[in-house]
């Protein structure tokens, strides 16, 4: 008979045994392991499972342009039309153009512009700066009557007269950039700058070239006025001259120059500066506004003046705009003694304010 210690020892050895064979030999459920299930399995096909093709290397022709009507005509069995494709942004001899004739040759005839900072411009609509400019160029014409007077008979002669005729002497006596620089040096040095509220009173007034010099006093567009008119009699042609309205950004505020042309360039003249400067030096100005003797223009970018009408660009002079009231200046302008104030229109949707010089 077996002891008990020893049987116990029989029993742990064959429990050992049978682990290490169970684990030597997993049975044949356990080595049927479960695949594992995705998420996303039940989207996959039978496509996705199969081992993608190498691309297929097609050479390019170049673009091909269709037409709806091409694609309609081929889903409905109809046959291939034959008609060209129209592009709006492609001329050649094959492609034809949205645009109209005129639109396509205005595009590869109008290349550059005449007018400062190389931009186009066009009539600015009637308004309050139409009538300020035109009210200022009525005073300028009976202050010019009087200057004649000074100079036939000294004893009608008025300071501001006398100061306004030695200074266009001055500046008549020069040539070229020197007459220039004489004009803005003097007119500078003739006015001291004092706003139009604390001088007049009121926030915006234009005065001609003899009351700017009577008072001594004036702002930016008076000194422009006053320069644009010596100028103008000392002999430089009013195709040349330009009195302009910008807006200066570097300042935050709006401003008034005067631009002269000489051999092709426009040299901007400044009440702040005693130096000349050219319009592609002050990239900081926004050109606004036009004041010439043709009477008040906009400033427009090429795209939209190439664009314009050509019949719009043949203005009436403004004398015809008005009708019969006012009086008409040796400008050929008519002054609008109606006192209607009519704000300026904008240009499409909106409406443009006038521009508070300082």
């Amino acid at each position: 008979m077996v002891s008990f210690p020893a049987a116990h020892a029989v029993t742990g050895a064959v429990i050992c045994l049978a682990v290490l064979t169970a684990s030597a030999f997993p049975s044949e459920a356990a080595s049927k392991a479960k695949p594992r299930k995705h998420i996303f399995d039940d989207l996959v096909t039978p496509s996705m499972l199969t081992p993608p093709s190498p691309p297929v290397r097609v050479q390019a022709e170049g673009a091909h342009f269709f037409s709806i009507n091409s694609i309609l005509a081929k889903l409905d069995g109809k046959p291939k039309t034959e008609q060209p494709i129209r592009l709006a942004s492609v001329t050649n001899d094959d492609v034809l153009s949205d645009a109209s004739s005129e639109l396509v040759a205005a595009e590869s005839t109008i290349q550059a512009t005449n007018e400062p900072f190389g931009l186009f411009t066009f009539r600015a609509p009637e308004g309050a700066l139409w009538r300020k400019w035109r009210a200022s160029k009525a005073e300028i014409f009976a202050e010019l009557q009087t200057v004649e007077a000074c100079r036939s008979d000294s004893s009608k002669c008025s300071d501001a007269a006398r100061r306004f005729i030695l200074i266009v002497d001055e500046v008549q006596s020069r040539s070229g950039t020197a007459r220039i620089e004489t004009a803005n040096r003097l007119i500078n040095t003739a006015i001291r700058y004092m706003s139009d509220l604390a001088q007049h009173a009121a926030i915006d007034v234009w005065s001609a070239p003899l009351a700017s010099l009577g008072t001594g006093r004036g702002d930016c567009e008076d000194y422009a006025i006053a320069k644009y008119i010596v100028l103008r009699e000392a002999g430089v042609s009013d195709q040349d001259l330009r009195i302009l309205l910008v807006r200066d950004r570097k300042a935050r505020e709006d401003h008034a120059v005067l631009t002269v042309r000489t051999g092709g360039t426009w040299t901007v003249l400044d009440n702040r500066s005693s130096a000349l400067a050219r319009d592609s030096e002050l990239l900081h100005f926004t050109p606004l506004f036009v004041l010439d003797n043709s009477g008040v223009n906009l400033f427009a970018s090429p795209y939209l003046s190439q664009r314009q009408d050509g019949e719009a660009k043949m203005v009436a002079p403004a004398s015809e705009a008005v009708g019969s009231e006012g009086a008409t200046t040796e400008w050929g302008l008519t002054v609008d003694t109606s006192g209607a104030e009519t704000p300026i229109s904008g240009i499409g949707s909106g409406a443009t304010t006038l521009p508070i010089l300082m």
